[in-house]
Parts: structure tokens; C-alpha cells; sequence
């Protein structure tokens, strides 16, 4: 069927049901009907229930948009994102150390072109999680300060179910993967975790005072809807 301009499939299966459901899943329809519901019904059932079906598809669609891809490549010329760009790994078994070449968007590990990919992977994750350990820090500084928020303790977490979190004490930890994203992006997750300083709830007044800290906050909290943390 036809959803937001694209063709998408249709998976039936029968079943002892008394009802015609259906769901989206992976992009495409799951339909499970009674055995003796014809074909032609289903049919009307479907374009009766497009506009709701069409929802889901664009909720599928931003959350791939969104997502961190976890068949992410670990080997000489793929790419990772820091930062919001998109940044090209190069091997170079010759360097002592990790280079980052800023105007090219070019991190050089000092690892053989043959190198496990494994290997790549922990030094990249090594690298952005020294990179979030001053970038996230100072991005909290400035908007703790910017709105008068002050905070007891900041820490990096490595969660993989939540970019940050908020003690009554005033304990800040924020994800290190969040240094793949833009400075917008990293700056609502912080303002999130600030404003649960005055509401450790999710209460109108909570967003009113995100909206405080980060004015316009929603463009980039739409950037992590759906987006996975497993990279």
C-alpha cells in the first residue's frame, strides 16, 4: 500500500482472532486476520486505518533517520560522526599516538590497515570518550552558568538505555556518545539534566523550565527521538 508516497509491503497471516489486526514494523505492515475475512475487506480495512498507519510510517522513518547505526564499519576509509559531521578513519601504523586533523574531519589511528575491527572500534570509542569527558564539561559549565543552575558533580556515563541523569544531590552524568551529535543537540540533553535540579519529575513546570535554560529547545530534542544507543 501507498504510505507517505512510498510502496510499502504487506505481511498477512491468518489466525483464530475475532478481529483484524495490524501494526508496523520495520517498515513495512503486519496484518493478522480471521480466516474467513476476504481479501477485499482487509483491503478497506487498510485504507480506513492509512491515515493512523501513516503516523507510525513517519515515526519509523525519523527513528532510522535518527539512529546510530549499530552495522556501523570499523576499518581504514569508513566513517563515524563526531560532532554532528561525519568524520573519515584512516590506519596509519607509522603514528605513535591518535591524530585528529580538524579541517579535514580525519581521525588517524596508529593501527595497521589489516587491524581487527574490533580493534579500531575500542580506539575510537577510547578517543570520543576523552573528546566527551571535556567537551560535555564544558558545555555544562557554560549553560550552568548561563542560567544560573548550579551543579554539585559531572561524570560521563556509558548507559545504554539513557543519555544522562540527574541526582537530588546534584550529581550530572551525561552519555559519552553524545559527542556524536552537534553542540545543539549535546546542549538540550544538558539542560534536561539541569532542570531536574528544580523538578525531578517530567511536569509541565519541568519543560517550562528547560525551555528556560534552552530556549527552543524541541528542534533538537526531535535530532534523538528513536535514535539507539548501541554503537
Amino acid at each position: 500500500m501507498e504510505l507517505e508516497g512510498h510502496r510499502v509491503a504487506i505481511a498477512l497471516s491468518r489466525s483464530r482472532r475475532r478481529t483484524v489486526g495490524m501494526s508496523l514494523q520495520d517498515g513495512r505492515v503486519k496484518v493478522v486476520a480471521p480466516a474467513w475475512v476476504p481479501l477485499d475487506e482487509i483491503g478497506n480495512i487498510l485504507q480506513h486505518k492509512s491515515r493512523w498507519l501513516s503516523a507510525r510510517y513517519r515515526d519509523w522513518q525519523q527513528r532510522q533517520a535518527n539512529r546510530l547505526d549499530p552495522e556501523q564499519q570499523w576499518a581504514h576509509g569508513a566513517e563515524i560522526l563526531f560532532l554532528g559531521q561525519s568524520c573519515q578513519l584512516a590506519l596509519c601504523p607509522e603514528l605513535q599516538g591518535v591524530v585528529w586533523h580538524a579541517q579535514a574531519a580525519r581521525l588517524v589511528l596508529p593501527l595497521s590497515a589489516q587491524a581487527d575491527p574490533d580493534q579500531v572500534r575500542d580506539r575510537v570509542h577510547g578517543w570520543l570518550q576523552m573528546q566527551a569527558k571535556d567537551i560535555l564539561k564544558e558545555r555544562l559549565d557554560i549553560l550552568s552558568a548561563r542560567s544560573g543552575r548550579g551543579y554539585a558533580r559531572f561524570s560521563l556515563t556509558h548507559a545504554r538505555t539513557r543519555w544522562g541523569s540527574c541526582t537530588q544531590d546534584g550529581h550530572i552524568r551525561l552519555n559519552w556518545r553524545l559527542v556524536q551529535f552537534s553542540l545543539p543537540v549535546i546542549d538540550y540533553v544538558v539542560a534536561h539534566e539541569l532542570a531536574h535540579l528544580r523538578a525531578m519529575d517530567h511536569s509541565p513546570d519541568f519543560w517550562q523550565e528547560v525551555e528556560t535554560i534552552l530556549p527552543g529547545y524541541k528542534q533538537a530534542q526531535s535530532q534523538l527521538k528513536g535514535v539507539t544507543l548501541d554503537i
